[in-house]
């Protein structure tokens, strides 16, 4: 899949992740009470629920790359492969909250710019269990980094935009 010039590149896949951890016999709240078609909800609700999600699928996460880690990975020595084979590295982000907290709220959107897209599927299903492992293992590895990043940045925002920077 390829989004060119959207401002929701990120929340695609938020989405999608979401949609997949969340599926874990997990009943989510309704954001109106009693279900109603029409309600207002004010922005530092949405935050707060929106900060809530992200840091449960961020921990989530973690937890499954640790588990695939403690479980098939032992002695093989994937993180030095996977290091810096996350398909979103070549992303730009901030390196830390002081250069986040420098960008601004609302970047430029760029019109014919490429977005990176995850090409990863026919690793998963090969043959040679090592290698499919290695898939598996990078895959979850860029899932916690991922996710990690959207909820730090998410927190930011919310700081941002709520607090006006005063957190």
């Amino acid at each position: 899949m390829n989004i060119k010039g959207s401002p929701w590149k990120g929340s695609l896949l938020l989405l999608l992740v979401s949609n997949l951890l969340l599926c874990q016999n997990v009943a989510p709240l309704p954001i109106c009470p009693g279900g109603a078609v029409r309600c207002q909800v004010t922005l530092r609700d949405l935050f707060d629920r929106a900060v809530v999600l992200s840091h449960y699928i961020h921990n989530l996460s973690s937890e499954m790359f640790s588990e695939f880690d403690k479980q098939y990975t032992h002695g093989r020595g994937f993180i030095t492969r996977a290091i810096n084979s996350c398909h979103t590295s070549s992303l730009p982000t901030p390196e830390d909250k002081e250069q986040a907290q420098q960008m601004n709220v609302h970047p430029e959107t760029k019109e014919n710019e490429i977005y990176p897209v995850w090409t990863g599927l026919p690793s998963l299903q090969m043959a040679d269990e090592e290698s499919r492992l290695s898939a598996y293992y990078n895959l979850l590895h860029c899932l916690r980094r991922d996710s990690h990043k959207i909820d730090n940045y998410l927190k930011l925002l919310k700081c941002r935009i709520i607090h006006n920077n005063n957190c």
